[in-house]
């Protein structure tokens, strides 16, 4: 926000630039396949199901130069789910601190797509169950750096898959995302109250999402989420978006964004603060030492604060803690004030850089 101007004048070269470029000519005859350096896959034969498998495994940002263990993310679909959930992670990280996790997709490559029988909990989904939980976790768990965050996204018949996990192997995943559960989610409170019907607790975040199209999903999805927070499971967390204007197909990548939204990135809870607290922090700001850049203005209006940029459109300061905010347009940036011998400034931090301080004067 502080550099925006900066920003805006090098996207106005860029744009000069591009307007006066001659357009390119093709060199080759044949187009050179597109490959993911940081993508494998493998086909792999299922003992459990006795048929054979593509399994891809996408690895994140910093896997060959770190030693860090990663969550995995495990991917229903994943013949195409997976350049979904890797630009979801690519996206977001540009507006949130993001938590990298491996990605891991089963899919059937070229071979004929058995997902109907696959995951459906009244066909093959037991066995596919299985199958994941002591085949592919074994094999990733011993050939790649992972600790022992699981979770397991699946959309449509996925969902349905994903719902039929959540209760009958509930210690299985840390986290499971439910996406527009087939059968309109008419599963859902079913699954549910059969699987409370002999415990009293559940242990898992779980994500359900679904376009707001399809109506009937979404009226269970949201019935689904009162009737699981009415247990009271204390190791529960629970979330549900529905995405606005979207039917089944349109909604997937917007589903699978929230998804991973509500599970790897970190999200700010925004508090109350009275609106007498917040006037403490207004008034005009400079950069400490650099007095070139003008004065920013901090004000509140509607119970809010304001922070105005040189002329440029007010950004509101959300607060997180009764001295700290954030802003809801890039939660990457935290704000925090403090006082030094009786003067107030201001930490605006950028996530991964330097904080600049702007002191509060007259």
């Amino acid at each position: 926000m502080l550099k925006q101007n900066l920003k805006l004048s090098i996207i106005l070269l860029l744009l000069l630039f591009a307007k006066n470029t001659v357009t390119a000519q093709v060199k080759s005859d044949t187009p050179t396949p597109f490959t993911d350096k940081d993508m494998v896959q493998l086909d792999y034969h299922s003992t459990v199901i006795g048929d054979d498998y593509t399994i891809y495994i996408h690895f994140p940002p910093g896997y060959d130069t770190t030693k860090t263990k990663y969550p995995v993310l495990y991917m229903t679909d994943g013949d195409w789910n997976m350049t979904v959930a890797m630009n979801c992670f690519n996206m977001l990280r540009q507006d949130y601190e993001t938590t990298e996790a491996l990605i891991v997709g089963i899919g059937y490559g070229n071979r004929p797509n058995q997902r109907s029988r696959d995951l459906n909990p009244a066909t093959g989904g037991p066995k596919f169950i299985s199958f994941i939980e002591h085949e592919v976790i074994p094999f990733v768990q011993s050939k790649y750096r992972v600790n022992d965050n699981k979770a397991l996204y699946g959309y449509s018949f996925g969902g349905m898959f994903t719902t039929m996990v959540l209760f009958d192997h509930p210690s299985l995943f840390n986290m499971i995302f439910i996406g527009a559960p087939g059968n309109s989610g008419s599963e859902l409170i079913p699954s549910a109250k059969k699987y409370f019907a002999n415990n009293h607790d559940l242990n898992s975040r779980v994500f359900l999402g679904v376009g707001s199209f399809e109506q009937l999903t979404s009226k269970n999805i949201q019935e689904f989420k009162s009737y699981m927070e009415n247990q009271h499971c204390q190791g529960l967390d629970i979330a549900t978006a529905i995405t606005p204007n979207a039917g089944h197909g349109a909604a997937l990548a917007q589903v699978m964004q929230n998804a991973i939204k509500f599970a790897y990135c970190k999200l700010h809870k925004e508090i109350s603060i009275p609106v007498k607290d917040l006037q403490q922090y207004t008034g005009n700001y400079v950069i400490a030492g650099d007095t070139t850049k003008g004065k920013f203005k901090l004000y509140t209006n509607d119970n809010k604060l304001y922070f105005a940029n040189n002329g440029q459109l007010p950004i509101a300061f959300v607060p997180f803690a009764k001295d700290s905010f954030f802003m809801y347009e890039n939660e990457r940036d935290e704000i925090f004030f403090h006082k030094e011998a009786g003067k107030l400034y201001m930490l605006y931090s950028p996530l991964h850089e330097k904080p600049t301080r702007l002191d509060k004067v007259k």
